[in-house]
């Protein structure tokens, strides 16, 4: 199953542990889309990212190929939110070169407005990083850092 992937599931490690069988495919934009945090994550202690609709925006990740095993891993969080909190969306997402294609990815079912936390922004970026994403992905995760 083809997944796009964005936010801290991007972290290698994580990643590793949540999907252990995952090939990377492509990066990839989701159009008409922005990151909004309406789960909280007991892991970080803070929001937890999710997709949803907003045109003329795009949020960034990255296309896996995933089993059906590590699909159902990913799908547990680690326990961080209660079983079902997300859902499945099929998606069409654009690749590096505006080929479109369409995969799967998740979605949360919202709950709240939760506020995040610079670990958990720092860990994304990682995970962006390790991808090779382009800068305005880690611009955009970076309007998110909470002001002191």
């Amino acid at each position: 199953m083809r997944v796009f992937i964005y936010a801290d599931n991007l972290h290698p490690n994580q990643l590793k542990k949540r999907t252990p069988e995952h090939k990377f495919l492509f990066k990839a934009y989701l159009p008409d889309h922005t990151i909004h945090f309406p789960r909280f994550s007991s892991q970080w202690r803070c929001g937890l990212a999710s997709v949803t609709p907003s045109p003329g925006e795009r949020v960034w990740g990255a296309v896996f190929e995933l089993t059906d095993e590590d699909f159902k891993i990913l799908d547990a969080f680690d326990g961080e939110v209660p079983e079902g909190a997300f859902r499945h969306l099929e998606v069409t997402v654009m690749t590096e070169d505006e080929q479109k294609e369409l995969v799967t990815t998740h979605a949360a079912i919202p709950i709240g407005k939760f506020r995040v936390k610079d670990d958990y922004l720092n860990f994304v970026r990682k995970g962006v990083t390790h991808w090779g994403l382009p800068e305005e992905c880690l611009d955009m995760w970076e309007l998110f850092r909470p002001r002191k």
